[in-house]
């Protein structure tokens, strides 16, 4: 990091001082840099080296500075300047005194009513002004929208993982970027997504600002990804009994699972959030009653919840025709969702060259297979069990299991079940944004079961929560090696692995691997059907799924 602070301050020159790091995205690291010629402060954004050589990440950080150059709006934070230095790319920003909408609800929950109702306001105005510009701004929450400290004027940020529109050339079919609890279903099912799933991503924002929590519950985030494919969260008003009826039918009309239903522009929500017209879907036609002219908007009147709600004129709200329900999560399985993933890594030998590949979404087993899951596969159907005369612990990661067999058990278990192949496997582990373990990027001991002292063997499955990945993915790293459906082959571009012939590949490292070696993107060779089980003694796996169609009709 010391090199890249020196390298910045070479490229910005004397006329800047790089003070301090101050954050990092998907794909570049902020530091706060003062302009001493000036006496301002910016936010300087510097491309990862991670991704300083790499074509596509070029492409990105370029296409950001483009983006945010064509806006100017007192609700985006305004790009100054943006140059390259060698391999090293930056854009400067405006520094915000203050703290992200994300900070504040960490600290206090729920919003005011008034504030809530002005931070949305001017978020969907900034919004529709990118939207007109043909950029989609693509992961809207709250950590990507900055308050001032004198004021609280909201400014969106990090239009890093836009997509402009009219950049054919640079969007690849199912592409999905963002943070998954602020998805939209679009982005959920791995659809081609637009301007609406801004919309949608800051009705949950909204949704958040009142209540004190995101919409949908659920155990995980999975679960919660899921039910949005199909259903509208609760009310609000059943959290939160004083948020005026009108506002909630804004927020809930932002939450439509089908676009269409939905406000089609972020000037809509602002027209309705001011009164000004009736909030409307345009080809679905008006949800909400007209409201008289001659009466105050809701931004004028958001002092009294009866008073606001007859205020503003809006009487009922007409339910859109239910739709069918969206794809069921195999048991116990996660939704892996649709993507470009980061693959391999060039620090790796034999995961070399770092690369994307593109994924549909699937389903992914949320553990390794255990010795009971397996012990109830072995006896429905005959098949030969791994272990002697005395099965290991019941919650332990089955081990021993020849690949074809392990692929057998997948196909038993659910319908389509198989195993992930080595890219999926790798996708679930690392995140779309390239994460170095499940959990983050910084190596952590107490969240897998790693080589150390107090490792005598594997441990039962999902006993190291810290372990997981955001979408509560468990033991992908340590504990046992997992098999892919993958022949161990060199990747594009990429070093002839040694002895490939008849090899699979295994991933996640086991209980015998120091946590420095075992990375998401670590890879292993194996015989599949070794004579002797004892050489896949480390060696586990789990079952993925493509995501079963929803039922139709009734």
């Amino acid at each position: 990091m010391a090199n890249l602070d020196r390298e910045l301050q070479a490229a910005l020159g004397p006329q800047y001082v790089v003070e301090e790091r101050v954050g990092a995205g998907g794909f570049a690291i902020v530091f706060l840099v003062r302009d001493l010629s000036l006496g301002r402060r910016l936010a300087v954004k510097a491309l990862s080296p991670d991704m300083a050589l790499s074509r596509s990440g070029l492409e990105r950080f370029h296409r950001e500075a483009a983006s945010i150059a064509r806006l100017s709006h007192p609700n985006i934070v305004p790009l100054h300047f943006a140059g390259q230095h060698g391999d090293l790319v930056y854009l400067a920003m405006a520094y915000i005194e203050g703290e992200s909408l994300a900070d504040r609800l960490g600290r206090e929950g729920a919003l005011p009513v008034e504030e809530a109702v002005r931070i949305f306001r001017e978020v969907a105005s900034a919004l529709d002004l990118a939207h007109r510009r043909g950029i989609v701004h693509r992961d809207i929450k709250p950590a990507n929208i900055l308050l001032e400290r004198d004021g609280g004027r909201a400014l969106v940020t990090d239009f890093g993982v836009a997509r402009v529109a009219d950049e054919a050339n640079l969007t690849t079919a199912g592409l999905v970027v963002g943070t998954p609890a602020y998805f939209s279903p679009e982005q959920v099912g791995g659809v081609t997504s637009d301007a609406r799933s801004d919309l949608y991503s800051l009705g949950l924002v909204a949704y958040e600002m009142l209540a004190g929590l995101l919409p949908f519950g659920g155990t995980t985030t999975n679960e919660s990804l899921i039910r949005r494919l199909a259903d509208k969260p609760a009310p609000i008003r059943k959290v939160r009994a004083d948020v005026p009826s009108a506002l909630e039918a804004v927020v809930m009309h932002c939450l439509e699972p089908e676009p269409t239903e939905r406000f089609q522009t972020g000037g809509e929500i602002v027209s309705a959030l001011d009164g000004e017209v009736s909030a409307s879907t345009g080809r679905g036609g008006s949800i909400l009653r007209p409201a008289p002219r001659h009466r105050p908007g809701l931004w004028a009147g958001i002092g009294a919840t009866a008073a606001l709600a007859a205020a503003v004129g809006i009487w009922a709200l007409t339910r859109p025709p239910r739709l069918p329900p969206g794809p069921v999560t195999p048991p116990g399985m996660v939704v892996i969702p649709a993507g470009v993933y980061p693959i391999g890594s060039d620090d790796e030998a034999n995961a070399r060259p770092a690369h994307r590949v593109t994924l549909p979404a699937f389903a992914i087993d949320s553990t390794e297979v255990t010795v009971r899951a397996y012990r109830r596969f072995v006896q429905e159907t005959n098949a030969e069990r791994p272990w002697g005369a005395v099965a290991p612990d019941s919650m332990l990661p089955v081990t021993g299991v020849r690949w074809s067999e392990a692929a057998a058990h997948c196909a038993w278990r659910v319908r389509g079940g198989r195993l992930p192949t080595e890219f999926e496997w790798e996708a679930a582990a690392r995140g779309l944004e390239g994460r170095r373990f499940p959990w983050g990027d910084i190596p952590d001991t107490t969240a897998a079961v790693v080589a150390r002292p107090t490792a005598r063997g594997p441990a039962a499955v999902a006993s190291h929560p810290r372990g997981n990945t955001p979408l509560g993915v468990s033991d992908m790293l340590g504990n046992v090696w997992e098999w892919t459906a993958s022949r161990y082959l060199p990747y594009p571009g990429g070093s002839e692995p040694r002895d490939r012939e008849n090899l699979y590949v295994i991933r996640g490292g086991s209980y015998t691997y120091p946590i420095r070696y075992t990375t998401t993107y670590v890879r292993g060779g194996v015989e599949g059907s070794p004579a002797d089980r004892a050489d896949i003694a480390q060696t586990g796996f789990r079952c993925a799924a493509p995501l079963p169609e929803p039922p139709r009709g009734r």
